[in-house]
């Protein structure tokens, strides 16, 4: 079994194999990033995930300025006889800007996040549902946006 192992990794070794989201040499994929505040509830929630995912990509160097701008759409999904909503669906949609520090070439592009809620009966329950909705999508789209930042910059230092 372990001969199976070692020849499989010697394989791999040899067909060019190389991380997606990391420079070879172990060095950060995406450098350090500064993001710009976000408003609204959703942009602190981003933003301080952001800051925490991106963390371990300070190296020391000048910083890359990331600004966001957060769209929010909210669509009443089922319907109840007397016309009130039961479910409904969240979109953050984030349209964002990446200046490179070294004034490199300026990266635009968009993320977006969908995310689905009950709607309870009860009196405040839509707002806390929602809420909770914005705060997953805005966690979700921190994920996204990290893997989105590191296969861009690759693609940058390929050509």
């Amino acid at each position: 079994m372990r001969v199976l192992l070692a020849s499989l990794t010697l394989l791999l070794a040899a067909c060019g194999f190389q991380p997606m989201y990391a420079q070879p040499g172990g060095q950060n994929a995406i450098g350090p990033v500064n993001v710009v505040q976000i408003d609204g509830m959703a942009g602190h929630v981003l933003r301080a995930e952001l800051d925490r995912m991106l963390a371990v990509e300070n190296d020391g160097s000048p910083p890359a300025l990331l600004e966001i701008t957060l769209t929010e759409q909210v669509t009443p999904l089922g319907i109840r006889v007397d016309e009130s909503a039961t479910r409904s669906e969240l979109r953050l949609i984030a349209n964002y800007v990446l200046t490179p520090a070294g004034g490199g070439r300026v990266m635009r592009g968009s993320v977006l996040t969908v995310v689905n809620y009950d709607i309870p009966t009860a009196a405040f329950g839509e707002i806390a549902a929602q809420d909770d909705a914005r705060e997953r999508a805005a966690e979700t789209m921190a994920q996204r946006f990290r893997a989105e930042l590191a296969l861009r910059m690759a693609q940058a230092r390929a050509s």
